[in-house]
């Protein structure tokens, strides 16, 4: 993940994994997106671990605390 932050803004990567899709939703519950559970595990918003990510150090802690996170919730 922390590479796709470190991307380029023009890159077709990136700008599928966070742009928005043309279109209308299809009706009923939104189906759970990789980004809200990613928000979840981290308990920040993704603007503000796109900026840790850019540091390394910063982003590893990012990542343990998340990890921690997510085996708690497989409990």
């Amino acid at each position: 993940m922390d590479t796709l932050y470190r991307m380029k803004d023009n890159r077709l990567v990136k700008e599928v994994m966070f742009g928005m899709m043309e279109g209308q939703m299809r009706r009923g519950r939104p189906c759970r997106e990789r980004l809200d559970d990613i928000k979840e595990w981290c308990g920040e918003e993704i603007q503000t671990l796109n900026i840790k990510a850019k540091d390394r150090d910063m982003w590893r802690t990012v990542v343990k605390t998340a990890l921690d996170t997510y085996r708690s919730y497989r409990r």
